[in-house]
């Protein structure tokens, strides 16, 4: 989708997401929102063609994986079901993370973010596929909104 920004259109990801959130974005108490790894945000989130390099090396025994996370969209246009208001934000880096501890503890100290401060303890031990893993989007700064009161 395109947004519109300082009078030019601009590519961003369109993004449900719950107002609350949204206000949080607002007032500057978060910065970060995460997003499962399914299929829809692995799809949306992945540069394909690097992926399938990176496949196409390791079948080949090659040691030259680079990070498949697409750098080419700088924005997010946050939004509800009823489109009644939006949240558009500039985003300076997609990642990926895990309910480990050191991902977690990554999280807090580079963004002050603790969903997840309690959660990580579950999985500690488990085997790494048993583990949940997200993409977290950092929201660099609010380029625009509508609809808030």
């Amino acid at each position: 989708m395109k947004i519109n920004l300082n009078g030019n259109e601009v590519e961003a990801y369109a993004l449900i997401m719950k107002k609350e959130n949204a206000l949080e974005i607002l007032r500057g108490t978060k910065t970060i929102e995460i997003r499962s790894a399914n299929t829809k945000y692995e799809k949306m989130f992945t540069d394909q063609q690097q992926l399938a390099k990176n496949r196409e090396a390791a079948k080949e025994g090659r040691d030259n994986w680079q990070v498949p996370i697409r750098n080419d969209i700088g924005f997010v246009h946050f939004y509800n079901y009823a489109n009644t208001w939006a949240l558009d934000c500039e985003i300076d880096e997609i990642g990926t993370a895990s309910l480990t501890k050191e991902d977690i503890e990554f999280l807090n100290q580079e963004f002050g973010f603790h969903d997840f401060d309690d959660q990580w303890q579950e999985f500690e031990g488990k085997p790494e596929e048993e583990i949940p893993f997200f993409f977290y989007l950092h929201i660099a700064a609010i380029v625009g909104h509508r609809g808030f009161e």
